[in-house]
């Protein structure tokens, strides 16, 4: 006998509460992608990486960067920003130099550098593993909503963010 599902109390008006939506199901994907980066770059040898340091270290890398705007680009306060330039400046993946006025402004250093390369190798990777378990044409469909979302979502922004304008 097939049991039909109640809506939930808390979602009335949603005829399946228990289903994720997309933000959790993009949520799942992004962390299985920081988990296989994390992987990549411990195997490489860069055990001092942590999760919170991928504010800093994502796409586009910061390169002659406000740490106010790399903040923004974040989703974070200025103060935790900075927190976080200050391990990864110690540490030897950012320096810090004088910008204009009494800014400073940020970018990578060579091993800032590899492990933006690994960054970047490992997600190529993930992409052409999802492509073979999708199929490449659907996978290519994907991107493709992917990227209109974002940009759609982002306006100009995306486009002069990845571009290296904004």
């Amino acid at each position: 006998m097939a049991s039909t599902r109640q809506p939930s109390a808390r979602f009335p008006d949603d005829p399946n509460p228990d289903d994720p939506l997309i933000g959790a199901r993009l949520r799942y994907v992004l962390g299985a992608v920081e988990v296989r980066i994390g992987q990549s770059l411990t195997d490489a040898g860069f055990t001092d990486i942590h999760l919170a340091h991928f504010k800093v270290l994502r796409f586009p890398p910061p390169e002659n960067e406000r740490p106010v705007d790399l903040a923004q680009r974040a989703g974070m306060t200025k103060q935790a920003m900075n927190y976080l330039l200050v391990q990864l400046e110690e540490l030897g993946y950012v320096r810090r130099s004088p910008g204009e006025g009494s800014g400073r402004r940020i970018s990578l250093t060579d091993k800032g550098w590899k492990v933006a390369q690994i960054q970047r190798a490992t997600v190529r990777a993930v992409e052409r593993e999802w492509a073979r378990k999708m199929g490449t044409r659907r996978f290519e469909t994907f991107q493709a909503v992917l990227k209109e979302l974002a940009d759609s979502e982002a306006g100009d922004d995306v486009s002069a963010v990845a571009s290296g304008n904004a």
